[in-house]
C-alpha cells in the first residue's frame, strides 16, 4: 500500500482536534452575528444554516471514513460562507464587510483541509458566494484591487496549506519507517517478538477466536556450526519466507532466536490441523541439500477469555512434545497431528 493511503488516518488523527476548534470559532461567530439583531435573525433560513453548521461540525468530528470527513471539510466553509452572505445581504449598510469577511474565511480555512485540491475548490466557491455581496460601485476604477485581494487570499491560504501538509506528510513518513523498524525483525522483514505479541493481544482483545502455532527449526544450532552463519541465516530467512507465502495465517511473527510463531483465526480445528501440516511440508522444501531443515510445531486453541501466557506455554508444551518424538512434526494437546495419507489427523 502506497505510503500515503498509509499515513492519511494519521494525518486525520492529528487535524481532528485542530479542525474541531476552528468549526467551532466560525460556528461561534455565526451565533454572534445572529444576536447583534435577533428579531430579524429569527427565521427558518438562518435557523437551517445554524443546525447544518452544528450536525457539520458533529459528524466531521466523529466520522471515521477518510473521504466523508474530506467532504464535510469543504461542506462546513461553504454553508458558513453562505450563512454570513445572507446576513450580509439583508442589509446594504453591510455590505462594506463582505470583502474582508471573504478574505478571512478564505484564509483561516487553510487548516480545516488535508489536500491543496480541496482547499482550492472551497475558497473558489467562498469567493463565489461572497462576490455578490460586495458593493462593486464603492470599488468603482478599483476593481483591480478587488483581483488582488481575491487572489492573494487564496494564495496566502494555498501557500500555509501546502507547506503545512507536506511538512506534516515528512514527519509523518519518518514516523511511519520508525515504526515498522521498531514492529519489524531486522533479518527476516516479518514482524517482531513485540509486535506480534501486541497483534495476539489485539486479536484477543477484539473477542477472536483462533489458534497459536509455535514453530522451532530442528538442530538450527548444529547446522549454523556446520555451515556457518551464512547459512544459519539463510534458513531463518527461507523460514520466514514460507510463514508469508503459506496463505491462511493472520498474522506471523520471528519471536526468538530461531522460534517463530502464527496466528490462524477461526474455530475449524481440520482447517488448523491442515494448515500446520502444509506449512510443514512447505518448510521441508524450501532449501536445497545439504542446507535444507525441518520445524518442529505445537498448536494451541485460544479464546478472547484464554490467558495469553498460559496459551503460550501450552503451544510450546505441544512442540516440545514434537521434538522429543523425533522432529518434524506438529503436535496438538500432546498428541501428534498426521498427515491425510497416514491417517485422519487427530
Amino acid at each position: 500500500m502506497p505510503a500515503t493511503f498509509k499515513i492519511r488516518p494519521r494525518m486525520r488523527t492529528l487535524l481532528s482536534p485542530a479542525v474541531t476548534k476552528v468549526e467551532l470559532v466560525g460556528v461561534v461567530a455565526w451565533l454572534g452575528v445572529l444576536l447583534v439583531d435577533p428579531v430579524p435573525s429569527i427565521n427558518w433560513l438562518n435557523f437551517s444554516i445554524t443546525m447544518c453548521l452544528l450536525l457539520v461540525c458533529h459528524f466531521h468530528r466523529a466520522t471515521g471514513n477518510f473521504l466523508v470527513w474530506r467532504l464535510l471539510g469543504g461542506v462546513y466553509i461553504v454553508v458558513l460562507a453562505f450563512g454570513f452572505s445572507c446576513v450580509i445581504d439583508s442589509g446594504a449598510e453591510l455590505r462594506v464587510f463582505a470583502l474582508p469577511l471573504a478574505v478571512i474565511i478564505v484564509v483561516s480555512s487553510a487548516i480545516l483541509f488535508i489536500t491543496v485540491q480541496d482547499y482550492l475548490l472551497s475558497s473558489a466557491l467562498v469567493w463565489i458566494l461572497m462576490w455578490s455581496n460586495l458593493d462593486v460601485g464603492m470599488y468603482r476604477g478599483l476593481e483591480v484591487y478587488l483581483v488582488l485581494f481575491c487572489v492573494s487570499s487564496m494564495s496566502i491560504g494555498f501557500t500555509l496549506s501546502f507547506t503545512y501538509l507536506k511538512n506534516m506528510r515528512s514527519v509523518l513518513l519518518i514516523e511511519s519507517e520508525f515504526r515498522t523498524l521498531a514492529e519489524t525483525d531486522f533479518l527476516t522483514s516479518i514482524l517482531n517478538r513485540r509486535a506480534f505479541m501486541e497483534s495476539f493481544q489485539q486479536v484477543m482483545a477484539g473477542g477472536g477466536d483462533g489458534y497459536f502455532i509455535m514453530l522451532d527449526i530442528d538442530s538450527f544450532k548444529i547446522k549454523n556450526d556446520q555451515y556457518g552463519h551464512d547459512v544459519g541465516d539463510k534458513i531463518l530467512c527461507a523460514m520466514a519466507a514460507c510463514l508469508q507465502s503459506t496463505p491462511g495465517s493472520h498474522t506471523v511473527g520471528r519471536i526468538g532466536g530461531e522460534e517463530f510463531g502464527v496466528l490462524l483465526l477461526g474455530d475449524d480445528d481440520s482447517v488448523a490441523n491442515e494448515y500446520a501440516l502444509r506449512l510443514l511440508e512447505a518448510i521441508r522444501h524450501s532449501v536445497s541439500p545439504p542446507h535444507h531443515y525441518t520445524c518442529s510445531a505445537g498448536i494451541a486453541r485460544f479464546s478472547a477469555t484464554s490467558d495469553m501466557s498460559a496459551v503460550l506455554k501450552s503451544a510450546d508444551c505441544n512442540m516440545y512434545e514434537a521434538k522429543r518424538n523425533g522432529k518434524d512434526r506438529v503436535f496438538r494437546d500432546g498428541k501428534q497431528l498426521m498427515p491425510p495419507t497416514h491417517g485422519t489427523p487427530r
